[in-house]
Order: structure tokens, then C-alpha cells, then sequence
């Protein structure tokens, strides 16, 4: 089920590598500055997305909390935490992470017993269920989704106005007692829908993307602005301000190479912690304008990765991710 950390896509190596290192020293991560991608990662699946959906990320290296060890104290499962990283728009970039509950793939394993889990399904945020090779329902962890009805199939182009009235059908003395109140609606009527259970694991697959076809493309649909954010540092890089620091971390043991125009205008240090990491200094820049550099790294296995940054100097407007200087807010005259 599970493999090698180097089987993974760069791309999605590097989305796990890049938050986990945004968590490292904030009050979300506070105590695990050592955690990293541990060495295997787990492909998870979705009903209606065609191929592996997610990728489910162990994270060793984190502090031991009441939510992840067991009754003797020992860890329950071999992973600390875990990323789940989407690997498609179908959902936000980082769908769900934790540094205290070990990893969906885990739960399933320990909660399957003897039966061996091959494969992972994400159902909903929290929900996850785990089948074995011949994909026959083993297990599940969080709220297994029901089967709704009576939803319609798609949103209206326009929305339909409606209205509710009531009034009192009889008299009243005092206002202890409501008088008895007759219902008036007029206009669009809503549908009244119901859940129930699915009769089998294999109905539950099949007819997933129809039941839920208005949720999954909200949910696509919301993602969408991150997976926008993604596309602009992919296509410009990432901007460092004049006197800032940036920690890049390394996704396996090699070299690090600055190049490019903006190469004079930073400086850096390796870091000796694990993972591996180089630290950026944006100094100044000679002319008053974006310095653009690559950092390139050669891994031991042979694969290579290019990363686009560029200095911002201070007081020069950035039209990639942001603009400075930021405007000074003018308050009201009283």
C-alpha cells in the first residue's frame, strides 16, 4: 500500500515540504521543530477522481501528546502525524493535517485487525475507509457520509424568490398564551431531503460523485483561489523582502546552487538540522527593481529541482505577490 517517499511526484514533495516548514515555529507547531516527512507515503483514493486523489504524508520527529500514545505510553502506530496533500484541484492543496492524531492509513490498519488494508478512500473531510485487494469493505474512521435523497441535480440558473407567512386563526386575551397561527408559503417550494444508509460498500462507490455532485463542485469550486496562489508561485516564484530570511528545506540529501541575475543580492547558509536546509538572506539590491534567482538542487537518487525566487529592495512596488510599500490607511476627520 504504502511507498518509497522518492516514488512520490516532486511537485507534490514539495507542497508537503513547503507547509510542513510554514508550521515549523509557529503556536500550531510549537515543541516539534524537528518533524519531517517520513521515509513512505500512502496514495489515497476517491470515488468519483479517477487515479490516486491524495497523498498521505507520515511526519516523524513530533512530541508525543495524550491523543497519540497508548495506555503504556508507547506510540500506537509507527507514524507521529501526517498531510494529506491533494493531488489535483479537486480539493484545497492541504485538505487536512495534525501533529497529535497518527496517520488515516494507520487508524485503518489498527482497527482492521488481521485483514490487510490495500487501499485508502477519502468519503469526506475526516471520514476515511479502508478496503483490501479486491476492494471489500474493512473499516472506516470518522462519519461514514450517508446516501442522500430527494437533492436536486443541479443549482438553478436563477434563484426562485419565496415567502412565509403566518397569522393568529383565533383571539387572544394575554400575550402568556400564543394564539393558534395558520401557514401561508407561496413561491418556490424547497425540497425536503433524506439520508439513509447505503446498502453496500459497492453502492457507496458507485454512485458517490452523483449523490454528492453539488458538494464535491462547491468544494472544488473553493479551492479554487488556493490552487490560483499555487499557479502564481509556480510561474514567478517566490518573493523575499530586502532583510528577510527564508528557510527552503531539502527533500532528500544533495547540493545547492544559487543562480541567475538576482545571485549577488542573496546570501546562503546551510542549516545542519534534519531535514536538510538552506537558509536565504535577501540582501540589497544594486538597482531598485526585483532581483530574480534560482536555487537549484541535485539529489543524491538523480533527480533535480529548480526553485524561482526574487528579492524585493525595500520601497519598491512588487506587482507578483504583493505591493509595498503598503498604503497608510487615512483615518475620518472627526
Amino acid at each position: 500500500m504504502r511507498v518509497k517517499l522518492e516514488k512520490v511526484p516532486l511537485e507534490i514533495r514539495r507542497r508537503a515540504a513547503r507547509h510542513l516548514e510554514g508550521i515549523r515555529g509557529t503556536e500550531m507547531g510549537r515543541g516539534n521543530d524537528g518533524a519531517q516527512l517520513g521515509p513512505e507515503a500512502c496514495p489515497v483514493y476517491r470515488p468519483d477522481v479517477k487515479g490516486v486523489a491524495y497523498w498521505e504524508f507520515e511526519v516523524t520527529g513530533v512530541k508525543a501528546t495524550g491523543r497519540n500514545v497508548g495506555h503504556n505510553g508507547r506510540r500506537k502506530a509507527v507514524g507521529n502525524g501526517f498531510l494529506i496533500v491533494a493531488n489535483g484541484r479537486h480539493d484545497v492543496p492541504i485538505p487536512h493535517w495534525s501533529f497529535e492524531l497518527e496517520p488515516p492509513s494507520r487508524a485503518l490498519e489498527a482497527q482492521s485487525g488481521d485483514k490487510k488494508v490495500a487501499r485508502v478512500v477519502k468519503l469526506d473531510s475526516l471520514a476515511y475507509a479502508g478496503e483490501d485487494a479486491k476492494g471489500t469493505y474493512l473499516t472506516h474512521i470518522g462519519q461514514f457520509p450517508p446516501m442522500p435523497t430527494r437533492l436536486p441535480t443541479a443549482l438553478p440558473p436563477k434563484r426562485k424568490l419565496s415567502s412565509l407567512q403566518t397569522h393568529p386563526t383565533t383571539a387572544t386575551k394575554t400575550d402568556k398564551r400564543v394564539a393558534k397561527q395558520a401557514v401561508e408559503q407561496t413561491g418556490a417550494r424547497l425540497p425536503k431531503p433524506k439520508v439513509l444508509p447505503w446498502k453496500s460498500w459497492a453502492q457507496a462507490k458507485k454512485q458517490y460523485a452523483s449523490a454528492y455532485k453539488l458538494h464535491l463542485g462547491a468544494l472544488k469550486e473553493h479551492a479554487a483561489p488556493a490552487w490560483q496562489i499555487e499557479d502564481l508561485a509556480a510561474k514567478f516564484g517566490e518573493g523575499i523582502h530586502e532583510g528577510d530570511r527564508l528557510v527552503v528545506p531539502l527533500l532528500a540529501a544533495g547540493k545547492v546552487e544559487i543562480t541567475g541575475d538576482g545571485a549577488q543580492s542573496v546570501k546562503m547558509r546551510m542549516l545542519d538540522r534534519k531535514p536538510q536546509a538552506v537558509e536565504l538572506l535577501a540582501g540589497g539590491a544594486e538597482q531598485k527593481q526585483e532581483q530574480e534567482f534560482q536555487l537549484r538542487l541535485s539529489y543524491r537518487d538523480g533527480t533535480n529541482e529548480t526553485l524561482t525566487f526574487f528579492v524585493i529592495p525595500k520601497g519598491t512596488p512588487s506587482n507578483r505577490r504583493r505591493v509595498l510599500p503598503h498604503p497608510v490607511p487615512v483615518l475620518p476627520l472627526n
